[in-house]
C-alpha cells in the first residue's frame, strides 16, 4: 500500500507576485474598498472609510464582490485598480472568503495598486498559505480579532478605528 502525501503550502517555482510600497499616509489618495461579502464586512469597510476620510483620504471607491467564495470579477480588479490609489480588502474570517480574498489582494498588487487585506487572527494562517501559494510568502496581513461576523456596529467601528490607527496614524481633522 502506498500512501501519498500532498503538501497544501507548495508553490509553483516561478510564481511570484511583487509588492507595492504602502503609502504612510492615506491623506490625499483615493481609496477603494473591497466587500468580500462576509458578515460585518460592508460595516467594517464603510467605519473603515469614515476614519480614512478623518485622515485625509480623497472620496472611496466602493466594491463588493458577487460571490464570497470566489474570486473578484477581472473587471472588478481592473476598475479598483484604475480608480484607486491604495485598495482595502476585507474581511476574511472563514477559509474559502479568506483565501479568496488574498488572492484578490495579490491581484490588485499586481495591477499595481498597493493593498491591503484585512482578515481575522482565526484564519492569519490560511491567508498566509494562499499568499506563499501565489507567490508571496510575506504578505503583510493586517490581522483583526476573531470572531468578526456576529459583532455591533460599535465593536466593529472599534476594529475599523484601530486598523486605521495602526496602519495610518491618528486622524488629522483633530478628532
Amino acid at each position: 500500500m502506498t500512501l501519498t502525501v500532498l503538501d497544501p503550502t507548495a508553490r509553483s517555482a516561478d510564481a511570484t507576485t511583487s509588492l507595492n510600497a504602502q503609502p504612510a499616509t492615506v491623506a490625499g489618495l483615493s481609496v477603494g474598498l473591497l466587500d468580500n461579502g462576509k458578515p460585518n464586512s460592508d460595516r467594517f469597510l464603510a467605519a473603515l472609510a469614515d476614519e480614512l476620510r478623518r485622515r485625509g483620504a480623497r472620496p472611496l471607491v466602493p466594491k463588493r464582490k458577487s460571490n464570497i467564495g470566489r474570486l473578484a470579477e477581472p473587471e472588478l480588479i481592473e476598475t479598483l485598480s484604475l480608480a484607486a490609489d491604495l485598495v482595502v480588502v476585507g474581511v476574511g474570517d472563514c477559509a474559502g472568503c479568506c483565501s479568496c480574498s488574498t488572492l484578490d489582494a495579490i491581484a490588485l498588487e499586481a495591477a499595481g495598486r498597493p493593498t491591503v487585506m484585512v482578515c481575522t487572527s482565526e484564519f492569519l494562517t490560511t491567508a498566509q498559505i494562499s499568499a506563499a501559494t501565489a507567490g508571496v510568502r510575506d504578505y503583510p496581513f493586517t490581522v483583526i480579532d476573531h470572531p468578526f461576523g456576529a459583532l455591533t456596529a460599535e465593536q466593529v467601528a472599534d476594529r475599523a478605528r484601530e486598523v486605521a490607527e495602526r496602519l495610518w496614524g491618528p486622524p488629522t481633522d483633530g478628532q
